[in-house]
Parts: structure tokens; sequence; C-alpha cells
């Protein structure tokens, strides 16, 4: 830290205790550096309720699955960015003093970040946290940086699989590639719509969520009609509230049901792909799946092919066009600049030129893409080519320095909550394999489901216990003496 009035203050080791943020598009996360676990995981969304005198309250956590009057659910976070900041420092500061007890003047916290936020948004959340916290200090660090210390891995290929969006960024030294790093948002919410897409085609099978029940009859759809009874509740639900309920029942469907397939289904072999499909009919491979209704809903190779499109995001069409409209085309290239991001390992100097072991891949249907991540996709949006988890993985690989390749290769860590769907690992692996036969790849997906989730909450707890972290923190004092360019661009990396 600079020198100031606060310089002697240490914050980090054994003499403080940091707290850690990691708000992501489905939960939020906070809690102690050093703890194995968050204290608070907390959705992130918000309820507002307006009562008969029109004055307005925020709800947080599990309250707002209380059915209410007049109660709107809406969104703190989107893409892994926050969108109400109101809402997002009313939601922090409940949790800070009622849960975690912080003293503000005492305890520095370090932010997790995705690699996608440019600096004006960076900005504006560093500042919004002096001003409405009173923090002596903060950090904020790259998602994929603290997901690379949990795995105590400081050379790797992060491959987030969220709610939002599936990203590929490579870390070399904890510093994240930002040129090299690619984004789509084909990940939980895509699968979410189209098991809704998929439900909804059904005739006869009645969704209600779960808070709406109060006695249901086991049945079997489409032989039985549901049989179950409503409660009663406030006549006044909103649409937003009930959409939130049911996006419950989509997510929970996609949790207990859907699993990948070890091979492409759709094969460019029409006699392949149909005895993939009879093979994936079978009765061992189906399974039930019972809505708050009490009616249960038969799948065998449907619910494979709704896992595929993480691979292939074109194999499934929506039936619902303002479904579809939601995911335009994306060819995950981010467009990211910055005299900053240029990072390379001082042990060697780049050739202008090297032989590739790896050739550049294409995207699904499309031709070879030989253009930089960072720019931005130049084709008309019409034919824009989409890549699937694997082309995603392998396009990153490609675009990387030849010389770090096989370290980054050897170590590609898998994690977000998407990337539990059984056999997804299975098959990435085979098919980075046979699309990458010039680098040995290894996978390390954690085996623990609850760890798997909460990755980039723990290295960032990781990070903030280190003893020589202390030199990390930047206080108020030093962001406006330095000022934002310079914090945010060379201490913030």
């Amino acid at each position: 830290m600079s020198t100031n009035n606060n310089s002697n203050n240490v914050y980090g080791g054994d003499e403080i205790n940091a707290i850690v943020l990691d708000p992501g598009s489905y939960h939020t996360r906070l809690g102690y550096a050093g703890d194995d676990f968050p204290k608070v995981i907390v959705s992130s969304n918000y309820g507002i309720h307006e009562d008969d005198k029109s004055n307005k309250k925020k709800l947080f956590g599990e309250s707002i699955n209380v059915p209410r009057s007049n109660f709107d659910i809406k969104p703190i976070m989107k893409d892994s960015l926050i969108v109400d900041w109101d809402a997002a420092t009313e939601q922090y500061s409940h949790y800070f003093k009622s849960i975690l007890n912080i003293d503000f003047n005492e305890q520095p916290i370090l932010i997790t970040e995705p690699v996608w936020t440019d600096n004006k948004y960076r900005q504006k959340f560093v500042e919004t946290f002096y001003e409405t916290f009173s923090f002596p200090a903060l950090y904020l660090a790259k998602a994929p940086t603290c997901v690379s210390f949990e795995q105590g891995r400081p050379n790797c290929l992060v491959v987030d699989l969220g709610h939002d969006s599936v990203s590929v960024t490579p870390v070399i030294d904890g510093i994240c590639l930002l040129k090299n790093s690619m984004k789509t948002n084909y990940g939980g919410r895509f699968l979410d719509d189209q098991i809704k897409d998929f439900v909804k085609s059904k005739e006869n099978l009645k969704v209600e969520p779960t808070y709406k029940i109060k006695t249901k009859v086991p049945t079997l759809y489409p032989d039985e009609e549901s049989k179950f009874d409503l409660k009663t509740l406030p006549t006044d639900i909103t649409e937003s509230f009930e959409e939130f309920q049911q996006n419950k029942i989509w997510h929970e469907f996609k949790e207990t049901v859907l699993e990948v397939p070890d091979r492409k289904l759709n094969s460019s072999n029409g006699q392949q792909a149909a005895s993939l499909r009879e093979f994936y009919s079978q009765s061992n491979y189906k399974r039930l799946f019972e809505f708050p209704t009490g009616q249960s809903l038969e799948l065998g190779v449907e619910r494979f092919e709704l896992a595929e499109s993480i691979f292939d995001p074109q194999v499934y069409k929506f039936k619902d066009e303002s479904l579809s409209a939601r995911y335009p085309a994306n060819s995950g290239e981010l467009s990211i600049k910055s005299k900053y991001d240029d990072y390379r390992p001082l042990k060697r100097v780049r050739k202008a030129e090297s032989n590739q072991s790896t050739p550049q891949p294409g995207a699904t249907g499309g031709e070879d893409d030989q253009s930089q991540p960072s720019q931005p996709d130049s084709k008309s949006s019409s034919s824009v080519e989409i890549r699937g988890l694997t082309q995603l993985i392998s396009h990153t690989l490609s675009s990387i320095d030849i010389d770090l390749r096989a370290s980054v290769a050897h170590n590609i860590i898998v994690t977000g909550g998407v990337s539990l769907i059984p056999q997804l690992t299975e098959r990435l692996y085979n098919e980075l394999s046979n699309s990458n036969p010039g680098l040995k790849i290894r996978l390390h997906a954690v085996g623990n489901s609850s760890e798997r989730v909460n990755q980039a909450w723990i290295g960032g707890s990781v990070l903030a216990s280190l003893g020589t972290f202390h030199q990390m923190w930047v206080s108020k004092e030093e962001y406006e003496e330095a000022g934002p360019e310079r914090i945010l661009n060379q201490r913030f990396r």
C-alpha cells in the first residue's frame, strides 16, 4: 500500500479476518476468508412488496418464496454483472450486518468479478463499496484466478459452466489472459428455457409451482390426468413471482433428469444417429420426473437430447419464438481491449511465427476461424458461427501461445453448476482428446458438488487469507491518490 495515514494497518494473514463476496447470476455467496465454505448462499434476486399505503419494501433470501399480494421478483444480477445497484447494496448490507456482523472499519473485502467487465463498471463497483460500506480496503479478483487458487494450479484453463453463461479463460501465473478468453450464453438458463419449451409443448400436462399445491395424487402422463387441489392464495399474485417459482421446476428438472450422451446424437451419418437414439430409448435409460402436481413424465432419449445442446447449441429447435429470440447466434468471441491485458510470462520471448501443433478449430457447421478471439465477429448475425463447449475450449487452446499450450491443456478445470450434469466431463474429455491429438488433455473436476459450485468463493477465501496478500489490498486513500485507471488495470488484474 502507498504511504499514508493507514499504511501501518495490515489487512491479511492471521491479524484480521477479511470478507469474501462472490456475486453470481444465480446465487450470491458471502463469508469469511479462511473458511471452507461461505456463510451465506442467497438467491441473486429480490422481492419488492408494495402495501396498501404504496410503501415499498425489499425482501431477500428465502422470504422471496412466500406468496404475497403485489409482490414482484426482480433480478439483481444478469450475466454475472449487477443490473440493480440499489438492491445489490441493500442485499449486501443486510447480510453484512445481520449474519456476518462485520466491523466495516476493521475488515477488508475481496470481491470476485468475471473477466468481461469493463472499466466503467469496475470503477462504479469499487466506488460504490467505498462510499456505501466504508471498508478500509478492498480487492477485485477475477473469478477464474480464484478457481485456479482453489485448485492450486497457477497455470490452467478454467471452464465455468454457469447459469447465464459458459466461459473459458486461460490463467497463467495466476493472471487471466483476457484476449484469449471466450464466453457464450448457452449455460444453465439456456437449458432451463429448452426444458420449459419442451414441457409446455406437451398437451394436457399441467404445470403448477409448488407453492400453489395443497394436495396431490400421483399420476402418470399421458395415461392419467393430473389430480391435485390448490391452496387458497391472494388473488393478485404477480406474473414475475409466478415465473420465478416456475423456473425452480425447470431448474430441478435439469439437475435431476438430464444426462449427457457419450457421443453426438446429431451425427451426419443418419443410420448411426438413428441407432444411437434407439439405444438411448431403451428402458434402462428411462427416468420419471414428478411435477409438483403429482403428475409424472417419463423421459428416454429426450433427456439426452436436451443435454446435448451443451455441446451443440443448435440441436434443439425452440417451438416458442420468444424463447428462441433470447439466444442469438454466438461464437463466444469477446472484444476486450486494454493495453494491460497482453500478459506474457517473463521466462521466454515469443517468436514472431511458430508452427502450431493444434490446428485452428472451426465452429460447428462453419469454416475454420483464423481471427483473434479479442476481435468482434465481423460477419452478419445470420452467419455467426455457433460454438458448443468443445469448440470453445479447442479454439481457446489454439489461440494460446504455443509454449503455454501443453501446460494449460494438462490443467483444464471444469467448474460451475451445469458441469454437475452426469457424463459431461467424460464426453468433454473424449471430444477434446479427439480434436486435439497433439496435446495431452487432463480435466480436473472436483467430486464434491457443494465445492464445485462454490469454487470461486473458496479460491477467494484461500487468496484473502494468505499472509502475503496484505500488500494487495487497496485502501480508499490509495485509490484516490493513484487514480482509478492505474488501480483497475495494474492492481486488480
